[in-house]
């Protein structure tokens, strides 16, 4: 059970990925819907937590941060895909509304877990949400649209620093308090290691050697 509820950012990943698939071109058509309705549940999810009312697994759920990691791990992968293929085409119509929503669904993890990493336990949480937030802004089209191709992609560069934090984060456990610190692999987290191996492999394979076949040729 322990292994399951540890690694359910990847099951909630698979089922938005089917999702995706499906309904991308009416997610992207109606992007500000469904981050209102994300924004209703993240902040009902908050209040309810500052009354301590407790309703169960779908709040804790959500205060997790597996709903949150889900939509950020479609987010990742976009960019290592192959190209010309539909779920490349799919992830990346929706690429920037899936970083949105997954940062509004990230706020009441953030919320929740703020006094833990003030203490010092995993506080590089603290760190990832501050370097999601220049990335989320900019991925909205109106923002984009006022930067030049060239200042976007650079200040995207973050992301593989964002994409670090969050894996540290996620697979290990950390403490900086000063009567207590540790630096130990997080128990049950070896698909999020095998995750970070996909990703690289992906990369190298789509990305990494097709740029170099095409310098090669010119």
């Amino acid at each position: 059970m322990a292994f399951i509820q540890t690694n359910m950012a990847i099951i909630v990943a698979l089922i938005l990925f089917g999702v995706v698939l499906y309904f991308y071109k009416q997610i992207h058509m109606r992007q500000y819907r469904y981050m209102m309705g994300a924004l209703i549940i993240s902040l009902l999810t908050i209040l309810l937590a500052l009354l301590s009312i407790d309703l169960g697994p779908l709040t804790r759920f959500i205060e997790s941060g597996h709903l949150a990691l889900g939509f950020f791990l479609l987010v990742i992968f976009a960019g290592v895909l192959k190209k010309n293929t539909l779920p490349k085409k799919a992830l990346t119509l929706v690429r920037g509304e899936l970083a949105v929503i997954g940062f509004i669904f990230l706020l009441p993890h953030a919320f929740t877990r703020l006094e833990l990493a003030l203490s010092g336990y995993n506080s590089n949480g603290i760190l990832a949400m501050i370097t999601l937030i220049p990335l989320v802004i900019t991925s909205f089209m109106f923002v984009r649209k006022k930067m030049s191709p060239k200042s976007w992609k650079t200040l995207h560069k973050l992301s593989y620093l964002t994409y670090f934090i969050i894996y540290a984060h996620i697979a290990f456990d950390i403490s900086i308090k000063p009567e207590f610190m540790y630096f130990k692999l997080s128990p049950n987290t070896i698909l999020y290691h095998g995750l970070l191996i996909l990703y690289i492999t992906l990369r190298v394979i789509n990305v990494v050697l097709p740029k170099r076949q095409t310098l090669v040729k010119a």
